[in-house]
């Protein structure tokens, strides 16, 4: 039997899957990355786009930390445009259309090239636990299983004290077009069946999400004359600080819509559709809906939004974004034929929709580590979510975490007043799911804090003092911290009319570009344009960006009163049935995170605190009782 010893293994290569190992390989940990199909590393598997409202602010987070999402997609990508410019700035959110294979390709030479970080071909089929007690003895903190590594197909071992599972939409995976059924998660690939009974094994709890996609066309029977043309920003934002400017060429995207006699096609043929005709039973992406979905739940609607999306420069295939389905070939074909400028269009691949296993995430703690054995780490679609970016940022902290635990480093818990992966990670944890994740704006309460364009003010820091961040990063940080003070400076010492230019700038319809012509010490500012946007934003918000902190600053109380580690909910007399059992399955850390567990009244809280605070009051009440 070969055996091969690393101190952290990731399973599974997609977004999630690189982001651990990269991190886990920089931070000194010697890493090997499994995955079933080396081609395949960081396959854009559904559109072929990275950001998005509320994704876009995930990725800047993820390059602020040292992540390497940004900086790829600054390479390869082919269309780049800031969504919401019309609204606030803390709506505004950066997207990108990624030329796919190329993305690909760069992200699998990361990771061939990076230290300590050895990329194998491998199918893993069990886990390798010590200490395991029989499924119906849930582990304690006293008693807890340790993970020891992976066996993979053929019996070779790799031996690990950190193992992080980021296996994708591949957990038990069916593929369903139409009536046809194959097992596999993503075309043209397979399954990692045994994996999911080895987690039962080891005591998790499964169950079912369901994602799908649409056709691909060939871009040469796209008739562009009768369709409206969706070109990028003139001037394209980067995703990563480190990026100084986007110079590829940019492609242009296009935008048709569905009709009547496409949705009668699709409501003549529901009863072959997997999600109606009873095939597929399991919950779907609400906010990701197919075309069949769409046609159901919005009958009133005589047309649907298609954005043809072009995968690379080097390839005429489209991505046809907005009727994802898992209808049969047949219907599809017909379909796409009854769409403007698709009437001659050739399908090159079918859409399909995926069933696959998911761990509800609640049976996790913040730092993505498992409740149930000690050193496994969950990141990913695995724990319910849905988007390249949001498993990019969850692999990432499980990478990060692992690593400092081997190093017995105090852990990595973002707060969701520090960004959207702090509200995503407690979201995740806290509440569960009950349909795949999707960030959104509005699930965090501090967005306006919480911006695109500051994530390496909040985070860069967070980076820098767990050792992902770079000399050249830290650099480029302080510059622009002495860029922004620099600005405040003069709008708040330069008068114009009685009024400081900072008075001036919180105008609304005063921009820097009015201040420059107001006063020769501000046109004279060298300093970047996205200082002077954050100078900007900051001045025009700075009243509800002072209340934002102080509910912050309430919080903090809240969040502070930290709740043991070992501790007993089940022994507090005073708390609901019902709240003990939710507690004692989240093991939320603090009193804040107690507060977000579905379920949990203020007056559970109040118990809670109490307890806390006077334990033996508490407990000689009870006595008395």
């Amino acid at each position: 039997m070969s055996r091969y010893d690393f101190d952290i293994v990731v399973i599974g290569a997609g977004h999630a899957g690189i982001e651990a190992a990269l991190a886990a390989a920089r931070l000194g940990a010697k890493t090997a990355l499994l995955t079933m199909n080396i081609d395949m590393v960081g396959a854009m598997s559904c559109n072929p786009a990275i950001g998005g409202v509320a994704k876009g602010q995930i990725v800047r987070e993820i390059d602020a930390l040292g992540g390497e999402m940004g900086r790829v997609i600054d390479e390869t990508g082919l269309q780049f445009r800031m969504l919401n410019r019309s609204k606030g700035a803390a709506m505004w959110s950066p997207r990108a259309q990624a030329d796919k294979k190329a993305y690909q390709f760069a992200m699998k030479l990361r990771v061939e090239d990076q230290e300590n970080l050895t990329l194998v071909q491998e199918m893993v089929e069990e886990l390798m636990v010590d200490g395991l007690r029989s499924i119906d003895q849930p582990s304690t903190i006293n008693h807890q299983p340790q993970i020891t590594g992976v066996k993979v197909r053929g019996g070779a071992e790799y031996r690990a004290r950190a193992v992080v599972v980021t296996t994708g939409t591949f957990l038990q995976a069916v593929m369903h077009t139409g009536e046809a059924k194959s097992a596999g998660g993503r075309a043209g690939e397979g399954t990692t069946g045994t994996l999911s009974d080895s987690f039962r094994v080891l005591g998790f709890e499964l169950e079912r999400f369901k994602t799908g996609t649409p056709a691909r066309i060939n871009g040469r029977t796209i008739d562009y004359s009768v369709i409206d043309e969706q070109p990028g920003d003139a001037e394209p934002q980067a995703f990563s600080y480190m990026t100084n400017r986007i110079e590829q060429e940019q492609l242009p995207c296009w935008l048709t819509e569905t009709n009547e006699p496409v949705h009668d096609i699709i409501r003549n043929n529901l009863h072959r559709a997997p999600m109606y005709s009873g095939q597929i039973d399991s919950t779907g992406p609400r906010y990701c809906p197919s075309i069949e979905d769409k046609v159901v739940r919005f009958a009133d609607k005589s047309s649907h939004q298609i954005f043809l999306e072009p995968e690379g420069w080097n390839t005429r295939e489209v991505y046809c974004n907005g009727i994802s389905t898992s209808l049969p070939r047949d219907v599809q074909d017909e379909i796409i034929r009854k769409i403007r400028g698709l009437e001659r269009a050739e399908i090159m691949r079918y859409g399909y929709a995926v069933e696959y296993d998911f761990a509800p995430p609640t049976q996790l703690k913040p730092t993505l580590e498992t409740q149930r054995v000690e050193g496994l780490y969950f990141a990913g679609q695995i724990n319910g979510t849905t988007g390249y970016e949001e498993a990019a940022g969850q692999g990432l902290l499980a990478g990060i975490n692992a690593a400092l635990k081997l190093r017995s480093d105090e852990s990595l818990v973002l707060d969701r007043s520090q960004g959207y992966l702090g509200v995503m990670i407690d979201d995740l944890v806290t509440k569960g799911v009950t349909e795949p994740y999707r960030m959104f704006t509005s699930r965090a309460e501090y967005r306006l804090l919480l911006r695109q364009d500051n994530a390496d003010r909040r985070l860069t820091p967070v980076g820098r003092r767990v050792g992902l961040v770079s000399h050249e990063r830290w650099q480029r940080l302080e510059q622009h911290e002495s860029d922004i003070e620099c600005a405040f400076e003069v709008l708040r010492r330069v008068r114009h009319q009685g009024n400081t230019l900072e008075e001036w700038l919180r105008r609304p319809d005063i921009g820097w570009s009015h201040l420059c012509k107001l006063s020769s010490e501000v046109s004279a500012l060298n300093i970047a344009n996205l200082a002077k946007q954050q100078v900007e934003t900051e001045t025009k918000y700075s009243g509800y960006i002072r209340r934002q902190a102080s509910d912050i600053a309430r919080q903090a109380k809240v969040e502070n009163v930290r709740i043991p580690e070992t501790f007993d909910f089940h022994a507090v007399i005073h708390l609901r049935r019902e709240a003990k059992d939710k507690l004692s399955m989240v093991r939320p850390q603090n009193l804040g995170q107690a507060g977000r567990v579905s379920g949990i009244t203020p007056a559970d809280l109040a118990v809670l605190m109490l307890y806390l605070r006077e334990p033996d009051r508490m407990s000689k009440s009870s006595q008395s009782v």
